[in-house]
């Protein structure tokens, strides 16, 4: 049974995920590991390229090497092992991030994955392997799962992927749209879904350098924000102002309304009526060439530097 184990259901688990991400596009990758690549220069689309191009080298290295006890030990070990810690952090990843109500049909995958996994791991032999005298088809089998991992990397970047699903905007509810900035790092507009509702964001942003600020003009700390950066028209960068409407059926008060925000040189535009926006404004995102660099809604410094308060008029003297 160890031997079955390493040599077929091993690399069929790994081959089978592989599969599921090339045909599922991202929505299959696990959201930390975006957030990873994107720590070390990759884009979502090269880190799941990369992590495809990995499972295919454990699953060819097991099936061709598999009847070598360490090898095989080895290889099977190390990949359930790291399958299973991917697994449980991808349970914690979305269970952080997935909305009330949304039912439990994101957690399925990353739970059957884990518990195939925690099994054939317990199927494996813990038996010690018999030591063998060194020999030369040890340095061959070291090239040739080298030259399996070249092989098989080099075919996954080659491989087309979409930004699907858990990229794009979610809607929860039929009235409701969940607009999750923390999976937009990273991503163009359209992958982000924020191109859906205001499509003329993708024109504006695909050049050059672009603040978006998503705000409620009765949000204090709007207010706040667009007085400590945005008083003064900012000739560095294009900045434009998304408003987010009231939700339907809201009455709004008397003394709620506090005018526009002040915003100099802003384009100023607004999320379509009928529908309740899920995010904490403000929402800052910076655009560089089309794709989102920078997103935040509490530390404004990290995005947008150090405030750039309007001078004060100079007091002439008596």
């Amino acid at each position: 049974m160890k031997h079955f184990s390493i040599r077929i259901l091993t690399p069929l688990l790994l081959i089978i995920t592989a599969i599921a991400w090339i045909q599922g596009g991202t929505a299959w990758m696990p959201l930390w590991t975006s957030n990873v690549g994107l720590r070390i220069g990759l884009s979502p689309i090269s880190s799941a390229q990369l992590l495809i191009g990995c499972l295919f080298t454990v699953a060819a290295s097991l099936l061709l090497f598999g009847r070598k006890p360490k090898i095989g030990s080895f290889f099977s070990r190390l990949g359930l092992v790291t399958y299973a810690f991917c697994c449980v952090a991808t349970l914690a990843s979305v269970m952080a991030s997935t909305p009330a109500g949304a039912g439990l049909a994101p957690l399925l995958f990353p739970a059957i994955g884990l518990v195939i996994s925690l099994g054939l791991y317990l199927l494996i032999d813990k038996s010690k392997a018999v030591e063998v005298a060194p020999s030369r088809s040890a340095f061959w089998i070291g090239a040739g799962i080298f030259a399996i991992w070249v092989l098989c990397v080099g075919i996954s970047f080659r491989i087309p992927l979409a930004i699907t699903a858990s990229a794009k905007q979610q809607t929860v509810g039929e009235n409701s749209v969940l607009l999750d900035y923390v999976q937009w790092q990273g991503r163009t507009l359209p992958d982000t879904g924020l191109s859906r509702l205001l499509p003329i964001l993708t024109a504006l942003t695909l050049e050059g350098r672009c603040i978006i600020i998503l705000y409620n003009p009765e949000c204090s700390h709007c207010r706040e924000l667009f007085e400590k950066y945005f008083t003064v028209a900012r000739t560095d960068v294009k900045v434009i102002a998304i408003e987010i409407p009231p939700a339907p059926g809201t009455t709004a008060l008397i003394g709620d309304d506090l005018g526009p925000v002040p915003c100099e040189g802003c384009q100023r535009l607004k999320l379509p009526e009928g529908k309740l926006y899920i995010l904490k404004p403000p929402t800052v995102l910076v655009v560089e060439e089309g794709r989102v660099t920078c997103a935040t809604d509490s530390d404004w410094k990290t995005c947008l530097g150090e405030p750039t308060v309007a001078p004060h008029p100079a007091v002439p003297a008596p």
